[in-house]
Parts: structure tokens; sequence; C-alpha cells
């Protein structure tokens, strides 16, 4: 019997909150506290534990509504300043993680991201985040997808949008549900815990160049 070999990886793609960013929740529900007469508890069940946000993930809303809903909620005026604040708020619960972030350049394949979230966030993608934006050749967004990991129609549309097989696609995520699904998808993965690990496993996968 002839030995299978696995196709070489074509794309790298990396989730955002918790890999590429530490994810900090309280910092954004403090940040839109801050600018609202609402306390933290308030926004938090209004609009995260709702699903108000679930549904923002999954697409049921455009930008434009999502900021009308927040405004309105938040009690402020329209306007481009004042969105831009609530984006700047939006994007603060999550930390860029320089010590992922620099691994990027020297991958030698496709990169992308692939994550759970609205309209929002990848605007701040272009913005507050643009380091993590500009990292990275695609992007895969739940709210796009109209699907949300670890949902198997999320990992579809996600293969589809980037055309190449199943295998050809190493995907790095922190949450083991994800992790699951994607292998189940035929994807390969790695579960992230640390940016030294995640070198290590990228080496392997023969994404990142060797000692000289």
């Amino acid at each position: 019997m002839s030995e299978t070999h696995a196709p070489p990886i074509q794309v790298l793609v990396m989730d955002v909150g918790g890999v590429l960013c530490r994810w900090v929740p309280e910092r954004r529900l403090s940040a839109l506290a801050a600018i609202s007469d609402l306390p933290p508890a308030t926004i938090d069940a209004q609009l995260f534990g709702s699903g108000w946000d679930d549904a923002c993930e999954r697409g049921q809303f455009e930008l434009p509504k999502i900021l009308d809903h927040l405004r309105s909620f938040l009690g402020l005026e329209p306007g481009p300043h004042r969105d831009a604040i609530l984006r700047a708020a939006w994007a603060s619960a999550f930390e860029p993680d320089a010590s992922v972030l620099g691994l990027m350049p020297w991958v030698r394949c496709r990169t992308a991201v692939f994550t759970n979230n609205g309209p929002l966030l990848e605007d701040a993608l272009a913005h507050e985040l643009q380091r993590v934006g500009d990292a990275f050749d695609e992007r895969l967004f739940s709210w796009r997808l109209r699907a949300t990991k670890p949902d198997p129609d999320a990992f579809a549309a996600a293969t589809a949008q980037l055309a190449v097989g199943a295998d050809e696609i190493f995907f790095v995520d922190d949450s083991p549900g994800n992790i699951e699904a994607a292998t189940e998808c035929g994807w390969r993965a790695h579960r992230y815990t640390d940016a030294l690990n995640l070198r290590v496993a990228l080496g392997h996968a023969d994404l990142l160049p060797g000692p000289t």
C-alpha cells in the first residue's frame, strides 16, 4: 500500500480574540459605560446577554444599524466623531499580542483571520486594530459567512471563500471546541496556548523558516 502524503499547506488561518489579541471584555464594558450613563452590568446584559451581539456576529445587522442601535441604547447623539468613539470602545476588548503578530511576516503561505465578530470589529481592523488587519491577506468574519464557529457551516463557508482544499488549511484557535470542529471539517488545526508553542507548531508545519 502506498503512503498517502498530506498536501502542502496553502493558508494559515488565525483566530483573533485569544490568539492574535488578548481578550479583555471587561475593558470594553468599562469603555462603553464611560461614554454613557449606564453601568457595565446593564450594558453586558442588554448587548451581550440578550443575544443582540450574537445576532450581529451572524450577519443579521449591517454596520449602520449596529451603530444606530448602540447610539440609541447608550444615549449618544449621531455623528462620525461619536461613531469613531463607539468603534474605539468596542475594539478596546482586543489587545494585540506583539509576540504572535511578530511571527506573521515570516509565514510561508497566505494568511487569514477567522473570527466570530460583526461589522464593527471588522471596521476596527482598518483603524484601532490596523496592526492586526494589516498582518493578514484575507479576513473571514462570521457575519459575512452567516455562521459562527464551531458550526460546520462556518468552516464550509470559510473553505469556499479561501478556495483551497480543507486539508490545505492550517487553523490556530484557543477554543477546544473550534479546534475539534475544524478537524472534523478536514482542516489541520492547532490549539493555541502561547506564542512559543505556536512558533514550534508552525515550524513543524513548515510554515516558518528553520534555524540558520
